[in-house]
C-alpha cells in the first residue's frame, strides 16, 4: 500500500522544499529516432560510377522503369531505355518542359512508343526532381541531371534498395504522374520491402525537415550547397550557432556572396564558418547537402532558397544513417580543404 503513495510523497516533498521537477520527464521518454542501415557503399561521389550503376539498374529491370529528370540528354541511357521498352518493360518518364534538350529526348522516346510527358510546371517554375526507380524495389536519387555536364560535375547519387524506393514511387512519382496525366500507376498500396527509415520529401516538406534538423542539432552541422538564402533557414542557422553548435558552410562562389552579401555577413557575425567552392576552377558544384550531428543527412535537389522552397518542384531524401553520414563527412572535409575562406578574386581581409 505504501508503494502506491511513494510517488505522491516524493512530489509533495519536492514542492515543500522548493525544488523543481519536470513531471513529464518521469513518465515520458524522449522519442528516439529510428536509424537507417543505409551504407556508405550506397553513396556515389563520382559521376562515372554513378552512371555505371544507373546503367546496371536499367539493364536489370524486369517489370518497370520510372524516370523523373530535370534534363535527360545522355545518349547511352536513352538507348538503354528504348531497348528495355522494346522488350516489354513498362516505361514512364517525366521531364521538365522548359529545358531545351528535353524536346529532342521527348520526341525520340515518343517515336519509339515510350510513355513520356512534360511535367506541367508553371511559368518561372522548374521540375528539379532527379531520380530513377526500377521494379519498385531499387532507386537512385541524383544531385545532378542526366547530361554530360551533370555526370562530370561535383555530385552525389544515393542508391536506395529497401522501402524508401517504393516510397519514392508511391508518394512522389505516382503523384506527379497523376498530376501530369490524371492517370494513376499500378503501384501496390503496401510492400514487403524492409523499412529503412529514410524519409522521402517533396516541395514544402523539404524546408520543414531542414528546419527541424537544424533546430534539433546539438553538436555539428555541415552544409555544402549552391546557396542558402531562405530567411527561416538563415535564422535557424544563426540560432544554432548561438547555442554553440559548430557550423561549417560551403557555398558556390559563383552565387554567394556575389548576390547575397548581407546573408553571408549575418552568418559570419553569428559564428558560422564559411568557405567558397570555385566552380570555375573545379567541376561545377551540383550538391545540396546537410549533415547533422554526424548521424543524419538530407540531400535536396536544389539550393536552399525561395525558388526551391516555394516555386519549384523539388525532391529530397533524409537518412538517419551514421555510417553514410560519416562517409559524407570524409568527403565534406576534403571539400572544405579545397574551398577558399574568401571568394575567388577577393583578397583576404
Amino acid at each position: 500500500m505504501r508503494k502506491r503513495f511513494l510517488p505522491l510523497i516524493l512530489i509533495l516533498c519536492l514542492f515543500l522544499t522548493g525544488c523543481s521537477l519536470d513531471i513529464k520527464s518521469l513518465f515520458v521518454k524522449d522519442e528516439e529516432v529510428p536509424l537507417s542501415n543505409l551504407s556508405a557503399e550506397a553513396l556515389y561521389f563520382d559521376g562515372k560510377t554513378a552512371r555505371e550503376k544507373t546503367k546496371e539498374l536499367i539493364t536489370s529491370a524486369q517489370k518497370s522503369i520510372y524516370v523523373e529528370q530535370k534534363i535527360f540528354s545522355d545518349p547511352e541511357l536513352k538507348a538503354l531505355i528504348i531497348q528495355k521498352a522494346a522488350s516489354g518493360i513498362e516505361i514512364r518518364i517525366l521531364l521538365d518542359q522548359f529545358e531545351t534538350p528535353n524536346k529532342t529526348t521527348l520526341n525520340e522516346f515518343k517515336s519509339n512508343n515510350i510513355s513520356v510527358q512534360y511535367y506541367p510546371a508553371q511559368k518561372g517554375q522548374t521540375n528539379e526532381a532527379k531520380f530513377l526507380i526500377v521494379d519498385l524495389r531499387e532507386a537512385m536519387v541524383y544531385s545532378f541531371p542526366w547530361t554530360e555536364k551533370g555526370f562530370n560535375s561535383h555530385n552525389l547519387a544515393v542508391h536506395l534498395s529497401e522501402r524508401s524506393a517504393w516510397k519514392l514511387a508511391s508518394t512522389v512519382f505516382n503523384r506527379d504522374w497523376i498530376f501530369t496525366t490524371t492517370l494513376s500507376l499500378d503501384i501496390p498500396k503496401t510492400t514487403e520491402l524492409t523499412e529503412d527509415n529514410i524519409s522521402v520529401l517533396a516541395n514544402t516538406n523539404i524546408k520543414q525537415k531542414l528546419l527541424d534538423q537544424i533546430q534539433k542539432s546539438t553538436t555539428n552541422i555541415w552544409i555544402i550547397v549552391s546557396h542558402v538564402t531562405d530567411s527561416d533557414i538563415l535564422q535557424a542557422l544563426i540560432d544554432a550557432a548561438a547555442k554553440g553548435v559548430d557550423i561549417k558552410l560551403i557555398v558556390d562562389s559563383g552565387i554567394m556572396p556575389k548576390s547575397y552579401q548581407n546573408d553571408i555577413e549575418s552568418l559570419q557575425a553569428a559564428g558560422v564558418q564559411i568557405r567558397y567552392y570555385d566552380s570555375s576552377a573545379h567541376p561545377p558544384l551540383e550538391i545540396n547537402l546537410g549533415i547533422f550531428d554526424r548521424q543524419t543527412f538530407t540531400l535536396s535537389s536544389s539550393g536552399w532558397g525561395y525558388k526551391a522552397f516555394v516555386m519549384n518542384h523539388e525532391v529530397a531524401i533524409a537518412a538517419p544513417s551514421p555510417a553514410a553520414s560519416q562517409e559524407l563527412i570524409v568527403k565534406f572535409d576534403q571539400d572544405w580543404l579545397n574551398s577558399s575562406p574568401t571568394p575567388p578574386g577577393q583578397e583576404p581581409g
